[in-house]
């Protein structure tokens, strides 16, 4: 058989649903969690000009997921699964978690309405600076300045200089100044992420230099939840966790410095709710043999878990402190979602980065 005719066969039998079926037959015995991390939700309307589509559905994605979620596993809290393992040493069933991370105001209008619909449970991991309007995230800032800076020649050779030593090839943009913004959106926020944040804030500072010099920002429509909204949601039900104070990389910062963001992010948010913030999520996430060193400060903070943005599922062997999370394509289909999340609630860590330790049992009798 060709290999043109063996992608094909491939292609139908996991279109087909025969591929999942498989993954759940020949999978281990063990039930899962599979952790689902998205960041906004926008209308259909919106996405079309979203800057970052992969993890912000529109509405009619996010339902058609919600409806598969639903019909073929049990939809539960990281909150709850986590300590379900702690009590019980496994996942008493096949399980799904929404997550949410950054706090975009969206999750309230759009995605709020679907939970309430289905009655379903999310968790949202906030970046408390952010609600208080104490910082403004990064990326959208380069958005703005991409989005309103006139593209000539000078600008081209500027943000070139830039971004010489980051490898960015943009040297042909001179003949094809049309693209000029689609490139800087797509290829320079992934490099901007895995900076150290001095180093990513003179580069933003440079660009804006160069983008739009001394010209105010439009002022735009506010895009990040405020604390009365987060409270509706509290109260029904939904679970709200740490992102960190200024979403700052984890990574680059010494220990002093991370146990800052750490506390003050759960303190803060425990202040205006009222209620206990137990669960964590990296920004960026992507470190995971990194963030070992932090566990401690999890644990000094009684943080019951932190999440990461690393593929895979959970089990009762994986680090709570470096939970794996998925981010599915996004369709409008039901069917496809299940096949989907049954592929992904099957598959194996790839790579498996995690410690296999055993998870001590919280008992009665060891408290």
């Amino acid at each position: 058989m060709s290999a043109r005719h063996t992608e094909l066969l491939k292609k139908l039998l996991y279109y087909s649903g025969y591929t999942s079926l498989h993954e759940f037959i020949s999978a281990p015995s063990e039930n899962r969690l599979l952790i689902l991390m998205y960041h906004d939700v926008v209308t259909e309307s919106e996405q079309l000009a979203h800057w970052y589509s992969s993890d912000t559905p529109n509405t009619s994605q996010l339902e058609a997921l919600i409806v598969a979620m639903k019909r073929h596993y049990r939809v539960i809290t990281v909150e709850d699964a986590v300590l379900e393992i702690l009590n019980t040493g496994k996942i008493q069933t096949k399980s799904v978690a929404l997550t949410f991370d950054d706090g975009y105001v969206g999750t309230h209008s759009l995605l709020y309405p679907l939970l309430r619909k289905h009655d379903i449970p999310a968790t949202i991991y906030l970046p408390t600076n952010w609600i208080d309007g104490k910082v403004s995230p990064w990326w959208l800032l380069l958005n703005q300045y991409v989005d309103e800076c006139s593209i000539d020649s000078h600008r081209i050779a500027g943000v070139e200089k830039i971004i010489a030593g980051f490898k960015v090839n943009v040297t042909w943009l001179a003949k094809q100044p049309n693209k000029f913004k689609a490139v800087l959106r797509d290829q320079l926020g992934g490099i901007l992420m895995k900076m150290e944040d001095k180093v990513r804030d003179q580069v933003m500072h440079d660009l804006r230099a160069t983008l739009i010099g001394d010209s105010p920002l439009l002022q735009r429509e506010q895009l990040v939840l405020n604390w009365t909204q987060i409270k509706e949601m509290a109260a029904y039900g939904i679970r709200f966790g740490a992102h960190s104070c200024s979403h700052r990389n984890l990574s680059f910062l010494d220990l002093e410095a991370a146990d800052m963001e750490i506390r003050e992010s759960k303190r803060v948010i425990q202040q205006r709710l009222g209620v206990e913030a137990v669960g964590f999520a990296y920004p960026y996430g992507y470190d995971v043999n990194g963030y070992r060193r932090l566990r401690p400060l999890f644990e000094k903070h009684d943080y019951l878990y932190a999440c990461t943005s690393w593929w895979g599922h959970v089990d009762a062997g994986c680090d709570r402190y470096l939970l794996a999370r998925t981010c599915l394509a996004q369709t409008n289909s039901t069917a496809v979602f299940a096949r989907v999340l049954g592929l992904e609630y099957c598959t194996k860590q790839w790579p498996r980065p995690f410690g296999l330790e055993e998870w001590p049992l919280h008992t009665k009798s060891s408290d």
